[in-house]
């Protein structure tokens, strides 16, 4: 029954990637077509400013689920819902605090970026994609924290599968009847009130919750032990639109959330696909059976890196043409940025190729240890951006997140050689060297001898297939010369 539940959390998770990735590319197709790039980045940005109030938050989602294990192993339900309790009154004052966020935005934001725009259209569409945001603090993230850590994690997947589905067709509706910005994103906020509802039901059918329990304030001062990991991941994912929104214009804050739909949905994806490994290594890190858990790294690292390499080189390949293609007869800007659509990649690929050495640090409880280059990592992020955005636009603020990110994987690479015995850093380094050659000895292959001529859809997918088999041979040969072992594992897990 375990493995069938963890089963059906892992498949209805990679399943909700794939509708949120699907509808990542239909909903802002849609308001591309029906309102143009100025509004599709104003949406964007809009939605980025308000993502800040995370920052609030400070890691406290984590420190949550880690403390509801117990009471839901041991039955302790005095414990279970104190933990609730606090959780809950924690978010609800969150959500008050983004209540008032939200209408300083919807107030200063119209004054401080003046685009064409008037100052009631952009005020009014900001209140009203804060709704989304305000039901997830005020509602549901409690509920949602509690199904996580009692591995109910399916119920909240195929709940958001429901919610995407109907808003990828309503929107469509929408349009069709009264194409409106306003209307189509309060659609979308008001389906949200799906989720506590049905969280709710569940949890009254399935938990002894005391609804008046005693405050345990002890939870929300742990919640700083992760929060320089939090602002670092924060900075990489949310400054390059802010900081395009203050030096650039709207158009351009369009095309980098147009690239960005790809970047962020293969990344995404890859992420659900190796959520199982990091738990092995978690196990054998408790054990402190070191000689293991070296094997069990190499392991990770190269499934890793087999999975980033390969995906993403084929995706410098293909994002540009797809781009255009999706963009088909939007003529307000130019989305054929083919220096940025690559750099893009390299940095989310960095993002992702230190996943491994992550996990390590955060089994072996090294948080504060990790704390100094996490900020280090953002502060680089940040002053390098803003340095070159005034030059290169777009590919300043990539080359903002590549820095920062090459410093974060290094340190990473180098601090776990101090958690684990013998542990050489040159083993990964050489590993990236070569997994480096052979992508980009693939990417020249493709690009010269079975370059994309004309771009059409069905030219389109042709060539993602020879792209694929070349490049996939590639791999397939190294993985077979230099990497036997950890290629065996990888089919094992696949199975």
């Amino acid at each position: 029954m375990k493995n069938r539940i963890t089963l059906l959390n892992m498949i209805s998770g990679l399943l909700l990637q794939i509708c949120i990735l699907v509808s990542g590319f239909i909903i802002p197709k849609i308001v591309l077509t029906y309102f143009g790039s100025d509004v599709n980045g104003l949406v964007s940005s809009l939605n980025q400013f308000l993502s800040y109030i995370t920052l609030v938050e400070g890691g406290i989602s984590g420190v949550i689920i880690a403390n509801l294990y117990k009471p839901l192993v041991d039955g302790n339900n005095e414990k279970l819902s104190s933990v609730i309790m606090t959780s809950d009154r924690f978010y609800k004052k969150i959500g008050y605090i983004f209540i008032i966020y939200s209408i300083v935005l919807a107030i200063i934001y119209p004054v401080i970026f003046k685009q064409e725009f008037s100052y009631i259209y952009v005020a009014t569409l900001t209140i009203i994609l804060s709704i989304n945001l305000l039901i997830q603090y005020m509602f549901s993230l409690t509920l949602k924290n509690l199904l996580t850590a009692d591995k109910k994690t399916y119920i909240v997947n195929f709940t958001q599968m429901g919610i995407t589905l109907s808003n990828i067709l309503l929107s469509l509706v929408s349009v069709w009847i009264y194409p409106n910005i306003h209307l189509l994103k309060l659609i979308s906020g008001c389906l949200f009130l799906f989720q506590p509802l049905i969280f709710k039901n569940y949890a009254n059918r399935n938990y002894n919750i005391n609804w008046k329990a005693k405050i345990d304030n002890s939870l929300i001062k742990e919640r700083w032990n992760g929060f320089a990991i939090n602002f670092a991941a924060f900075v990489h994912n949310c400054t390059d639109i802010a900081i395009l929104t203050i030096f650039t214009d709207l158009k351009t804050v369009s095309i980098y959330s147009v690239y960005s739909l790809v970047s962020n949905g293969l990344k995404q994806l890859i992420n659900a696909s190796i959520s199982g490994i990091s738990a092995t290594v978690g196990q054998v890190y408790a054990r402190q059976d070191y000689d293991e858990l070296n094997k069990k790294l190499d392991i990770y690292e190269f499934v890793v890196l087999l999975m980033v390499f390969f995906v993403f080189t084929v995706a410098a390949l293909l994002i540009t043409p797809f781009v255009q293609l999706y963009t088909n007869g939007i003529k307000d800007t130019n989305y054929f940025q083919p220096h940025f659509g690559i750099m893009l990649l390299i940095s989310e690929a960095l993002y992702l190729i230190k996943f491994p050495h992550m996990s390590v640090a955060y089994n072996a409880n090294k948080f504060k240890e990790i704390t100094i280059p996490s900020f280090i990592e953002a502060i680089l992020n940040i002053v390098i951006s803003i340095s070159l955005v005034h030059k290169l636009g777009l590919v300043g603020v990539t080359i903002g997140t590549i820095i920062g990110m090459s410093y974060r994987t290094v340190f990473q690479v180098n601090f776990t050689s101090k958690i684990i015995p013998n542990r050489k850093p040159i083993i990964f380094y050489i590993k990236l060297l070569v997994f480096s050659i052979v992508g980009m000895l693939g990417y020249l292959i493709c690009y010269y001898i079975f370059p994309l001529s004309s771009i059409t859809l069905m030219n389109w997918i042709k060539n993602a297939f020879i792209y694929s088999i070349i490049i996939g041979c590639l791999y397939l040969i190294l993985s077979i010369v230099f990497f036997k072992k950890e290629l065996l594992f990888f089919v094992r897990y696949l199975k």
